[in-house]
């Protein structure tokens, strides 16, 4: 027979999804049948923003306690921690030294890598143990408490050492990108030592690229003295040879270049060099004169110049009157005389030029031609002497050789010795340091009191929101 479906409720706690087990009885054809249990919900289902505040309220005792003890424990950190005061320095570490000397000892930066290099490098040497050795000795540092602790050194270590490596802690180099300016900072337990280090650690950097420079001439200078020594003896033997050659060949003391012979050689080329170029002018003058070269003639004489302007003059008047007047015409045939006596005058004037040049010519030829004859015969004499010299001017030649690179090396020798006093960096401190108004390191008490509030605030919430979950879940077990 039919029967009525039966139900087994079981309650659902606060904040967990509802269950409900469905039993059913026999059906109307005798078989049992009962509906499955649903899968157990999500643990976080059904937690809203709601319960997550309401769980916070039920234990803001726990977030106010920790949030307290932030801020307690911000206020001891700012308080307790022994304080670190940084000042910074900007340097301008120019890679183009100053050019005071000609030829100077150290090459140019060229390329914009190499030029960051060469920056790079006098960032290393700012750190460098040489500069901050300097710094610990000039201030003393090795007995500054704020720099070794009583138990920094070690039994039977080094002290300045020590001091050395715990300043090197301290100090931070930096440069901006696309930039020469570098940055240097120190920071001590109160402004004034922090202002001070930064500024012995910069002057003493200042220093010692200073002294490296100069080191670099005078190891150069010491090893061009070490080789001016050989060559002022090789020049010497040279010169030497070149005396006992003459006293056993009994030649003067003179050079080959002082005999007689050349010398007269030398002054007759130079004269026919002279004669030629003389003869040739003349011969361009006489053929430019003789081909009838009115701007020639006019150069040649400032009287032929005039004719010829007052000949154009005259010749133009001529030719208006002659298209005015008659051919008759007293006014045209005087103004024709005129002009035939100007020609006349300009004939006599060219004759007497061009018979000039020719004259000139003449001489010029005769010159050429004597001193070449003489130069050609002399030329014989200069032979036979330079056989006789030959051997002198190998002589002297070599001796020349020596003396020249000695004297070469003994005015480098100088300069690189002048150079070894002299200063050249374009470094510079663009900005001293000064002391600071406020800490770097800890943060400023207060800031560190709101930040412990916070974190401690966040801290406790956290903590409340995990007790009420932790709570949540045990009721779903027992009610499981």
């Amino acid at each position: 027979m039919y029967q009525t479906r039966k139900t087994d409720a079981v309650a659902t706690p606060p904040g967990s999804a509802s269950v409900r087990t469905v039993t059913f009885g026999t059906s109307y054809d005798g078989v049992e049948r009962r509906q499955a249990p649903p899968p157990p919900a999500n643990p976080l289902a059904g937690i809203t923003p709601v319960i997550i505040l309401g769980w916070v309220r039920r234990f803001w005792l726990i977030a106010l306690a920790l949030a307290v003890l932030g801020a307690l424990a911000g206020f001891a950190a700012g308080t307790l921690i022994p304080p670190r005061y940084t000042s910074y320095s900007d340097i301008l570490l120019d890679p183009n030294n100053l050019q005071l000397v000609d030829d100077d000892v150290y090459g140019r930066s060229a390329t914009a890598e190499a030029q960051v290099i060469d920056v790079e490098s006098k960032m290393r040497i700012l750190t460098s143990i040489s500069v901050l050795g300097r710094v610990v000795d000039q201030l003393n540092l090795v007995n500054d408490p704020d720099i070794l602790g009583p138990g920094d050194v070690a039994p039977g270590g080094d002290a300045r050492i020590a001091a050395i490596l715990a300043l090197g802690d301290r100090v931070r180099v930096s440069r901006e990108e696309r930039s020469y300016v570098v940055t240097a900072s120190v920071w001590a337990r109160t402004p004034e030592k922090s202002a001070a280090l930064t500024d012995a650690i910069v002057s003493a950097f200042l220093v010692e690229l200073a002294e490296t420079e100069s080191q670099g001439a005078r190891t150069a200078s010491e090893a061009l003295s070490q080789r001016l020594t050989e060559l002022r003896d090789d020049a010497a033997k040279a010169e030497a040879a070149v005396v006992d050659y003459r006293q056993q060949n009994g030649l003067p003391m003179t050079t080959s270049d002082s005999q007689l012979s050349t010398q007269s050689a030398v002054q007759l080329n130079t004269q026919v060099d002279t004669a030629r170029e003389t003869l040739i002018t003349a011969e361009a003058r006489y053929a430019a004169l003789a081909a009838g070269n009115e701007g020639a003639g006019a150069q040649e004489s400032e009287l032929l110049a005039e004719l010829r302007t007052e000949y154009a003059t005259t010749k133009k008047n001529v030719d208006s009157l002659a298209a005015t007047l008659g051919p008759r015409h007293p006014s045209l045939t005087t103004a024709r005389a005129e002009l035939d006596a100007l020609q006349g005058e300009i004939d006599q004037e060219v004759a007497r030029i061009v018979e000039g040049a020719r004259t000139d010519l003449q001489r010029a030829r005769d010159v050429f031609d004597q001193l070449s004859n003489a130069a050609g015969a002399q030329l014989g004499n200069v032979f036979s002497d330079e056989k006789a010299q030959l051997e002198l001017r190998q002589l002297e030649r070599t001796a020349a050789s020596a003396v020249a690179i000695y004297e070469a090396y003994l005015n480098r020798a100088g300069q690189v010795a002048e150079r070894s006093q002299l200063n050249t960096s374009k470094v510079r401190v663009i900005s001293p340091a000064v002391a600071p108004l406020v800490r770097s390191y800890p943060p400023r008490t207060m800031m560190l009191v709101i930040g412990g509030f916070i974190g401690g605030l966040m801290a406790g919430l956290a903590v409340a929101a995990g007790l009420g979950f932790l709570l949540h879940m045990r009721q779903r077990r027992v009610i499981a």
